[in-house]
């Protein structure tokens, strides 16, 4: 069985802290997908409240899938390669020295990050009657996220701890963090229409998902005080750090999967929503049948919610440890070999605890946040066809070891007609990177990105975003005669009909 030394190892996780799952790369929020009034059941993604204010009584689903991937530290310069050339040939991506690797870094002393998202909608509906909607949603989810992690670190992991300008400095870094799960959940979606008096309505929605977890880790440090002495030696004057995972591997035998049970965890999710719309005109017409109902066209939608709120519980194949107010002055730690998981936790736990190869381990089990996120969103008519939207959306990390969605700010002008969309999202990811997209929907087909110049080459490749989703919506106040049934009849169709006022709907 093939060891490894730490130093490699450890090298490798430092640089790892900022690519886990890279190879599995939501554009992050969809925004040419979620926000408009033809978003039917995918505008869940933002806020259940949204499902009875779009333009569909019926809305179904096949698949909206996004990839998603930022960071701050590695890029690939725009101007020697595009994410085209890459899928064509992957083995055009260009070297770079001194260390031959296939990427660039970042030559500042910036705390970094990376956002790693993957996200498929599956079969989902939503259908509205009147004052109340329901929906039905499934998802299917890959995510990791490191967060605030000192500059020094992944420097000291591209050079594999050769590097002697940062030999000899006192660092001192708290609350590190790195998160990373995958998980499949059902969602149960019910929103209602509290409130409805001339021009002005108010939409409350819940949802509340069920997961299942393929996986979960995490690794957070509160604080840590070191020193690189040389290639071989740190000296830890202090540090509070814990790690957890539950794998699909066994521990003793890492070429060996665990899929019995195939999923580690299990939890709970909720996500919480309001819209308030002030509508066109007062009143709406009579319906009988659902194909009748009517759109309210407003002026300005302004809607808020919390999404992910929850966690997930591992309990198979899972494990815990701690290193609490731990210090050692480790020489030749490159000389430690290790040949699976359950070794070299033991070993660190040596290391840390004076020789006890049991000292770090604290539970069988664990527990790990959701991507918790507060988010507000906006809507105006400008005129006719064409809308702005506003979207703001702040992520809500309780603990270290939860999930930590990115902040962003966007606005996104849009044309919207039943069978074509075009948007224009402009938004500021973590309020510091801005960006361009584009989104293009054709009938039940759209596909768009939130990062247009990566795909141009007009900017560094130090992530990539892409969406899509094929779906098929059934209008409010579109009775086909081509349908049989009620909605068939003239008696439905006609618009002359009696009018009342809204807060008497039923």
């Amino acid at each position: 069985m093939q060891k490894k030394t730490f130093r490699k190892a450890f090298a490798y996780m430092l640089l790892m802290l900022l690519f886990f799952f890279g190879k599995n790369i939501k554009a992050q929020d969809m925004l040419g997908v979620t926000l408009g009034n033809y978003s039917g059941v995918t505008s869940l993604m933002v806020n259940p409240a949204m499902i009875a204010n779009t333009r569909y009584y019926l809305d179904i689903n096949l698949v909206s899938a996004d990839f998603f991937f930022k960071n701050n530290f590695a890029y690939i310069p725009g101007s020697d390669i595009t994410i085209y050339k890459i899928i064509r040939d992957p083995n055009s991506i260009p070297t770079y020295e001194p260390r031959g690797l296939n990427f660039k870094y970042y030559d500042n002393k910036d705390l970094k990050f990376t956002t790693i998202s993957s996200k498929i909608m599956g079969p989902s509906a939503m259908f509205q009657y009147g004052k109340h909607a329901f929906a039905l949603s499934t998802s299917f989810q890959v995510f990791s996220n490191a967060n605030r992690i000192p500059y020094e670190m992944p420097l000291l992991g591209y050079y594999e701890m050769d590097y002697p300008e940062l030999y000899g400095v006192n660092f001192k870094d708290y609350d590190i963090s790195q998160t990373a799960a995958a998980w499949m959940d059902l969602g149960l979606s019910y929103a209602y229409t509290l409130y409805e008096y001339m021009d002005q309505k108010i939409t409350i929605g819940l949802t509340l998902k069920y997961i299942w977890s393929y996986s979960g880790f995490y690794v957070e440090a509160n604080n840590i005080d070191y020193m690189v002495v040389n290639d071989s030696t740190m000296n830890i004057h202090n540090m509070n750090a814990s790690v957890a995972f539950a794998l699909p591997l066994d521990y003793n035998e890492p070429d060996q999967m665990m899929n019995d049970p195939f999923f580690k965890g299990h939890g709970f999710g909720a996500d919480l929503g309001v819209v308030y719309v002030k509508k066109k005109s007062v009143d709406i017409e009579r319906w009988n049948d659902l194909c009748e109902q009517q759109f309210d066209d407003y002026v300005f939608r302004i809607g808020a919610s919390i999404l992910d709120l929850g966690s997930i519980t591992y309990k198979n194949n899972a494990q815990l440890h701690s290193y609490d107010d731990v210090s050692v002055y480790w020489q030749n730690f490159d000389t430690i070999n290790y040949s699976n998981l359950n070794q070299l936790m033991s070993d660190l736990s040596m290391v840390f605890y004076n020789g006890d190869p049991n000292a770090s381990y604290r539970a069988d089990h664990f527990t790990l946040g959701l991507p918790t996120a507060v988010s507000v969103q906006a809507d105006v008519n400008v005129y006719k066809d064409f809308y702005a939207s506003g979207y703001w959306i702040h992520p809500l990390q309780f603990n270290l070891h939860a999930m930590r969605r990115a902040a962003l700010v966007a606005v996104v002008p849009r044309y919207e007609t039943k069978n074509l969309e075009f948007s224009l999202p402009v938004s500021l990811f973590e309020y510091k990177y801005p960006r361009v997209g584009l989104s293009a929907r054709f009938w039940f087909v759209t596909i768009g990105t939130d990062r247009l110049g990566t795909w141009l080459g007009l900017a560094n490749l130090d992530g990539m975003d892409f969406y899509a989703s094929i779906k098929f919506g059934f209008g409010k106040g579109q009775c086909h005669s081509k349908f049989k049934g009620a909605c068939n009849d003239e008696k439905y169709t006609r618009k002359s009909k009696k009018l009342r006022n809204k807060n008497n709907l039923f």
